[in-house]
């Protein structure tokens, strides 16, 4: 699954899948790490996705001149 061209959400669902199949038990130590590999990158590639999407917000509550709590 290529990070470039996949959604938040299909992305979350890949990471879930990957979960699964990991807790499972049933894949050979080389699949697991292949897979293991794959649910890093997947889980940089959201959190990027989420910081990017907190930093909009903020710039739009700040352009509308609305306090950002930093909790």
């Amino acid at each position: 699954m290529s990070n470039k061209t996949v959604s938040f959400e299909d992305a979350m669902k890949r990471i879930e899948q990957i979960v699964s199949v990991l807790e499972n038990g049933n894949s050979t130590l080389d699949e697991s790490l292949a897979l293991f590999e794959e649910a890093t990158k997947l889980c940089a590639y959201c959190n990027k996705r989420l910081e990017t999407a907190e930093q909009k917000v903020k710039k739009l509550v700040l352009q509308n001149g609305e306090e950002i709590d930093n909790d």
